[in-house]
């Protein structure tokens, strides 16, 4: 062999050697990361994929609860007790006295026991202009304490220019 042939064995050798060291070196590594870094993608992904899924019913959820709102919109306005019931009372007349309508009568009926509360049926017959009955009720709405109207029966008399007002009204309270 010659010096030549000898040099060129020699530097492929060498180039071999360089090769083997840098896929040893750099190439195995950055593959295993490579590796590290997509199934780390898979599984983002994945749960990416649980999430999208489980935020999906967030307008649902979001739709039931204004649904839920609009239902239970009075639900945080008071049950008074027994005891409070007299004050209760005389709000409503404090009520009506601000307007221009004239109690005629005043008929509370008997409490009805429910199974979480009590029902206390009142019947009052009144006279008065339509305004003054419209502004009653939405005084009425806006106590504190919870109450219904369950009836309301209005006729009007043309020969005075007032309205003949039979109204129904349920108040609910606690027994203790």
């Amino acid at each position: 062999m010659t010096a030549q042939a000898k040099d060129r064995l020699g530097f492929a050798a060498v180039l071999v050697a360089v090769i083997v060291a840098g896929v040893t070196i750099i190439h195995v590594p950055k593959s295993r990361r490579l590796e590290n870094i997509r199934t780390q993608i898979a599984t983002t992904q994945s749960a990416l994929e649980i999430d999208t899924l489980q935020a999906s019913v967030i307008p649902d959820m979001e739709r039931e609860i204004e649904r839920m709102k609009n239902k239970y919109k009075d639900f945080d306005r008071r049950l008074p007790k027994r005891q409070e019931l007299g004050g209760f009372l005389r709000e409503i007349s404090e009520n009506l006295a601000q307007e221009t309508l004239v109690n005629e009568s005043y008929q509370p009926g008997s409490p009805v026991p429910q199974e979480l509360f009590h029902t206390l049926p009142i019947v009052m017959k009144l006279k008065g202009p339509y305004l003054s009955l419209a502004s009653f009720l939405k005084s009425l709405d806006k106590m504190e304490r919870l109450s219904r109207v369950q009836m309301l029966n209005v006729c009007a008399d043309p020969r005075k220019g007032e309205l003949d007002i039979t109204l129904s009204i349920n108040i609910y309270f606690t027994e203790s």
